[in-house]
């Protein structure tokens, strides 16, 4: 287990990152002064709890356009719980706005993770990264191999019996290495068909247009769900 990626971290609180996230999803200028106090009380915690790890991994099949060559590990990030803890305190407070910035900002950060886990595979390995297999995207990656990759973890993640992971701001995927230097990795979008996610790298979604719109306005009990209100 590794501490989360220090470069990533020490970027956080630049202006060009919270600018890039607060436009991403459409927040106005008047809310910069909000997102810089909720990543301050964000940082803290990622210090000292947020950490990355990988292993090999064979426990798999075949699958179509695998590169000749491949190997694959898992990989696990997790941001840690104090993000949890920080998310149930705004939840517990009103403080609905802040949950959701809270929300954005570890995404966008873990979305910057992929990046960095890239770079370290290419500067200490002698491959680089194919692409990603996240679990549950096909048969030869079914979402129930999740609790027996995290019960190889050493670092504190689990998840319950509907694979949810615990703490939430937590990824765990498969990564297809290769020598073969006409087959890089572009992105973790490149194939992904969910065209209305907000975390799309070359897509200016709708539906993060609205839910930004949403952390500001009173929620129905069903969104208010999912967001922790109650």
């Amino acid at each position: 287990m590794a501490a989360f990626f220090p470069e990533v971290l020490d970027a956080f609180l630049l202006p060009d990152f919270l600018e890039d996230v607060r436009t991403k999803f459409h927040y106005g200028d008047t809310k910069t002064a909000a997102f810089q106090a909720v990543a301050q009380e964000m940082l803290p915690l990622m210090r000292g709890e947020a950490f990355w790890e990988s292993r090999a991994f064979s426990g798999k099949k075949r699958h179509p356009g695998e590169c000749a060559d491949a190997v694959y590990e898992s990989v696990i990030m997790s941001l840690g719980g104090g993000l949890d803890a920080l998310q149930e305190r705004y939840s517990k407070e009103g403080r609905l706005s802040e949950s959701y910035m809270l929300e954005v900002l570890a995404s966008e950060l873990l979305l910057k993770g992929y990046g960095a886990y890239n770079r370290y595979v290419r500067e200490n390995r002698d491959r680089h990264v194919a692409r990603y297999h996240f679990l549950g995207s096909d048969e030869a990656f079914p979402l129930e191999l999740l609790p027996e990759l995290l019960q190889e973890s050493v670092g504190q993640i689990v998840c319950n019996t509907a694979f949810c992971l615990v703490p939430k701001k937590s990824v765990v995927f498969v990564s297809e290495l290769t020598q073969d230097s006409k087959v890089q990795c572009e992105s973790i979008c490149v194939g992904c068909h969910n065209l209305h996610c907000p975390n799309r790298a070359e897509d200016d979604s709708p539906r993060g247009r609205m839910l930004a719109k949403m952390a500001d306005i009173p929620l129905s009990y069903g969104y208010s769900r999912i967001f922790g209100r109650f």
